[in-house]
């Protein structure tokens, strides 16, 4: 006789998560249960799970992936996630048939999903993804228009040296003038007329070549801002379950730390294991050279860890480590060609 146990949310979830998708259970889960009521129902089902696999004649350990005891603020999203992935693993091993029945002891923990429901959550992705839009098209929108005020004001130069040009025209016009109506016994006075249309000229030569110095600088400085506008990369915010072009790979913000002066025994694995009882995804996890002083670099060891950027917050909250430890943003070499390594 096939056993049964009382558990609300694995109630829940072994009826909805054939007829539902995984990302629109997790916000009911999160929404809808405490995070107490979501650990436990992951501690039943895993301990239901592996001991389903010993009977097999199976490794829990290499045949399940490692699903700690989640803590911190997000506890509650990590552990749905968690039961989501067992889930899927019984499904993809066809392993409902051996694992208990499980039932609820009070209906009114089992929360209702119908189609509004659904469509509410959908709907609210899609007002998210068209929030990022806008936000991208703003940005596109302000460096549009610093860019035309850029070039409004090479035009307004080149203009202002025009106006330039034509009022110094008209004073050489000017002295030319005077000097035809000039008589022979003001010789002398037209010789001093020549003489300053001369410096006017030269004058108004100098305010030409600074003007047309001004106007090539603020160009070259507008064709730079243009190139780094160009050169800038853009990553598209559309839901790549709406969208009929679709990316090859998943593209993640990623923050490297370096962790030091921790204890000699401490390995990578022993480390990966503490962070993700934190709550905090760790991407990658390696050894790495310690930045203490000569005699105290060979008592310590240092990490090199990656983790999403969204939660570089969590690893540099000082209340997730001992005292003593060093938690600093990792410095990357620059290369001959200017990357990071």
């Amino acid at each position: 006789m096939m056993a049964v146990e009382v558990c609300e949310v694995l109630c829940f979830l072994r009826n909805n998560f054939d007829k539902v998708q995984a990302s629109q259970l997790k916000p009911v889960l999160v929404s809808f249960y405490k995070d107490e009521e979501l650990m436990d129902a992951k501690e039943i089902l895993l301990k239901a799970v592996k001991q389903v696999i010993v009977d097999a004649g199976g490794d829990p350990n290499t045949e399940l992936p490692r699903l700690p005891r989640r803590q911190g603020d997000n506890k509650g999203k990590i552990t749905a996630d968690d039961l989501l992935k067992l889930f899927t693993i019984i499904d993809e091993r066809d392993l409902t048939g051996v694992l208990p029945r499980y039932t609820a002891d009070d209906l009114t923990r089992i929360p209702f999903v119908n189609a509004d429901s659904i469509s509410i959550i959908t709907m609210a992705k899609r007002i998210d993804a068209f929030e990022q839009r806008m936000n991208s098209i703003e940005q596109l929108l302000i460096s549009s228009t610093s860019q035309s005020q850029v070039q409004g004001n090479i035009a307004n130069s080149a203009a202002e040296t025009s106006l330039e040009d034509r009022s110094n025209s008209d004073l050489i016009d000017g002295a030319d003038a005077q000097e035809s109506m000039a008589g022979v016994g003001t010789w002398h006075e037209v010789s001093y007329q020549r003489n300053r249309r001369q410096g006017i000229v030269n004058t108004n030569t100098n305010n030409c070549h600074s003007s047309v110095h001004a106007s090539s600088v603020r160009a070259v400085n507008s064709a730079q801002n243009s190139k780094q506008h160009a050169t800038r990369k853009i990553f598209g915010t559309r839901s790549s379950n709406d969208a009929s072009l679709k990316p090859g790979v998943t593209i993640v913000k990623k923050a490297v730390v370096h962790i030091d002066n921790l204890d000699p025994g401490c390995t990578p694995a022993l480390l990966e294991d503490y962070l993700l009882a934190g709550g905090v995804s760790v991407l990658s996890c390696y050894n790495a050279r310690s930045w203490m002083r000569d005699d105290e670099r060979d008592r310590v060891t240092a990490f090199r860890v990656c983790v999403p950027a969204e939660q570089r917050h969590k690893i540099f909250d000082p209340d997730l480590w001992s005292e003593g430890v060093i938690i600093r943003d990792w410095k990357f070499k620059k290369t001959q060609n200017g990357e990071r390594s």
